[in-house]
């Protein structure tokens, strides 16, 4: 008896906590990884604290990046994001393990804050625990914590949550106007760290649906009232969005017609198989997985349908736990939704489950520790259930250990993908290992035989290492499939001309330049090559007036970049 008053729910969750934070430890000797590069390392607009300004009218990556589209700008202002990374950038530099320890603390805070809405929501503190315990071990969330540029879910959850508990507070607890006034400022954090805080809203009108009011209370409707300011906060973040960005749709997305929307059902199947059975976990995960239709997929998807008819019709007596079955469904949205948003690879990812694993993990562990069970069956499988969850949590953190181990843990899922090949021998040519690196190349050439980037890559990769015939065959290949006049084309010729003068073929060399300037007539290096083919050629007045027009194009790239720094 003395012996079990010592471990109370929240030494459970302190210890549990703790043990997740020696799980994720490890990570903290990871350098930067995919994103990481564009987004810290290579954003100029983050390295001094004088720009705070910006991160309000600039979307998240480099101010003077001219390359992305309209959409991912108008799909990517956090604010509130991008001042974390440059508080970390002022603070700590570009020293990557402290940039992995606030990601792992910030974890460690939503862990206690998941605990605390389980006192307040479920009211029984040991299945709040369990709860608490289940989120802190589930290795879906690896990809959040360990992936720096993933934070944004962290910020996301860390604010919400708050912003609820403290909404909570003031309407059930009698608190004053200073807790609603706090919930509305978190919310409003919580928009500016992530789009899909958007859904905060309803969360809130689910809570108040769910809320039991007190006797006698006539227009219930009235409660409503009070979600109303967080539904300004949502239209306030979009109308600056939309001001600073115009109102861009997203393109890419699958959702052309109505037969498409049977996409959205697959990948919601995807995200419940990881989230009960996360093992063989993927950063990219088989494009077919949410767009193809198997007896085994249309089986699950009855399954989940029953599954929560039977726990609403299970937790009828506790308000609490419905509300987040409400929560849960609310929360998908966002996730399921990504197949109007994004190319059908970037459908799936772990990361958009932090903050829906929240109402998950508070379901599953109500189950686990359901009064019908006795009393040791409910300890033993609930402390198998976290056994098992720490262990391969532990074995999930090393796959973002840098890029190819990444790349190489998602080709074990989809080793038939020309992407993941081709991403795979990036990172293994970045690492110098240039033997492994043209063996993915080529394999990309063989799965996507018309594919003119492929046929490129793999011919920039054979120059690097001095096989010109073999390159200068793939180059070619490249160009017959390339017939658009677009940049990529552009690209591809003058590469094309690089090679040839490096062999003295000058003729064939001007003539790549020229069709190559005609797509792209604004390539300073194309006018310097294409100078250089004419001095090769004895045409020296030619080759000066690409000189000088190149050098008028660096001159005004120059002011540009000057100006959009000041």
């Amino acid at each position: 008896m003395n012996s079990q008053s010592r471990i109370t729910p929240d030494r459970a969750v302190l210890v549990g906590a703790l043990l997740a934070a020696l799980a994720y430890i490890q990570d903290i000797r990871y350098d930067f990884i995919l994103d990481d590069y564009p987004l810290i390392l290579m954003n100029t607009s983050i390295a001094h604290w004088r720009n705070w300004k910006m991160a309000f009218i600039n979307h998240i990556f480099a101010t003077d990046e001219p390359t992305l589209p309209a959409e991912i700008t108008f799909m990517h202002y956090r604010p509130v994001y991008k001042l974390w990374h440059m508080l970390h950038a002022h603070v700590f530099g570009y020293v990557f393990p402290w940039w992995h320890l606030t990601s792992l603390l910030l974890h460690f805070g939503v862990t206690i804050l998941v605990y605390l809405l389980g006192i307040r929501v479920v009211k029984e503190r040991w299945t709040a625990a369990l709860a608490a315990l289940l989120f802190a071990f589930h290795p879906i969330h690896v990809e959040s914590v360990a992936y720096v540029s993933a934070s944004s879910d962290l910020l996301l959850a860390f604010f919400a949550l708050i912003a609820f508990l403290a909404y909570r507070q003031f309407r059930e607890d009698g608190a004053s106007l200073f807790y609603f006034g706090v919930s509305v400022v978190a919310a409003a954090l919580a928009m500016m760290s992530k789009e899909t805080a958007a859904m905060f809203p309803w969360m809130l009108v689910a809570y108040e649906a769910m809320r039991e009011t007190p006797l006698g209370t006539r227009e219930s409707w009235k409660r409503f009232v009070w979600t109303l300011p967080f539904f300004v906060v949502v239209a306030a973040y979009a109308g600056v969005r939309t001001m600073l960005f115009g109102a861009q749709l997203a393109k890419g997305g699958a959702v052309t017609h109505m037969a498409s929307l049977l996409d959205i059902p697959l990948v919601l199947i995807v995200y419940l198989h990881n989230l009960f059975w996360p093992f063989r976990l993927s950063f990219f995960y088989p494009a077919d997985w949410g767009s193809q239709w198997t007896l085994w997929k249309g089986a699950t998807g009855i399954l989940v349908m029953l599954a929560a008819i039977f726990s609403w019709i299970r937790f009828r007596d506790r308000q609490g736990l419905r509300l987040q079955l409400l929560w849960a469904a609310i929360l998908f949205v966002p996730a399921v939704l990504a197949i109007t948003s994004f190319a059908q690879d970037d459908w799936i990812h772990d990361r958009q489950m932090y903050l829906v694993s929240v109402p998950v993990c508070l379901i599953a562990a109500a189950f686990l520790t359901d009064p019908k069970l006795p009393a040791k069956a409910s300890l033993i499988l609930s402390s198998i259930v976290l056994a098992i969850l720490l262990i391969d949590l532990a074995i999930q953190v090393p796959r973002f250990s840098d890029n190819a181990s990444i790349y190489a843990s998602a080709m074990e899922l989809d080793p038939q993908s020309a992407i993941m090949h081709g991403y795979y021998g990036e990172a293994l040519w970045m690492y110098g290992r240039r033997e492994e690196g043209l063996r993915e190349f080529k394999i990309c050439t063989e799965l996507s035989p018309n594919s003119s980037g492929t046929h490129e890559r793999y011919g920039a990769a054979l120059a690097q290492i001095g096989r010109d015939d073999d390159a200068a065959l793939e180059y070619g290949k490249a160009l017959q499939l390339a017939t658009r006049p677009t940049p990529f084309r552009a690209f591809i010729l003058y590469e094309l001309a690089g090679f040839e003068l490096k062999h003295s073929n000058f003729s064939n060399a001007e003539g790549h330049l020229r069709e190559s300037l005609q797509i792209s007539p604004q390539s300073m290096s194309g006018h310097d090559l294409l100078a250089r083919a004419l001095r090769e050629l004895g045409r020296t007045k030619e080759a000066d007036a690409e000189n000088q027009f190149a050098a008028g194009l660096r001159q005004q790239f120059v002011q540009q970049h000057r100006g959009s720094t000041e």
